[in-house]
């Protein structure tokens, strides 16, 4: 018995129950297939659930500290400017999942414009920067998807 269940732990409980007791009971192949994206889906969400915040808050303090630096060594880079700008202006620092979201989204327009400035501006250096943003926020998103599995093929 969990006295105090977090999200992941609830999600994870249900998913044990629809493979335990519900998944064996089902002989129609449509449904186990039903069953098994159900499954994928639930697992991705009880681990968005425990680091999503986290992980869209980290993401967007490194394109913060990214877009610091380019805008202060690119002075002809005004849309990085101005949406750093709108980023700064905008964020809130709040926790709630709507807000973060709203901050990640805005921080996302920055990573953009870093990259469009970086390209531009041909450092290697620079390039090499921005791609370790957008290579951390892939392997942030291979860990909610996980490795590629054919439902109902297991």
């Amino acid at each position: 018995m969990i006295s105090k269940p977090t999200t992941p732990q609830l999600i994870d409980a249900a998913c044990t129950e629809l493979e335990t007791r519900v998944a064996p009971t089902i002989s129609d192949p449509a449904t186990k297939v039903v069953v098994d994206m159900a499954l994928a889906v639930l697992r991705g969400a009880a681990i968005r659930s425990a680091y999503e915040v986290a992980w869209m808050r980290d993401e967007a303090d490194a394109v913060d500290q990214l877009a610091q630096q380019l805008v202060g060594e690119l002075p002809d880079a005004s849309e990085l400017a101005d949406a750093h700008r709108a980023y700064t202006e905008g964020r809130t620092g709040r926790l709630s999942l709507e807000d973060v979201l709203a901050d990640y989204e805005r921080a996302s327009e920055v990573l953009s414009r870093a990259a469009e400035a970086a390209y531009r501006d041909g450092s290697a250096e620079r390039i090499a920067a921005v791609r370790q943003l957008f290579d951390q926020r892939m392997a942030n998103e291979k860990t909610v998807i996980g490795e590629f599995m054919a439902a109902g093929r297991t």
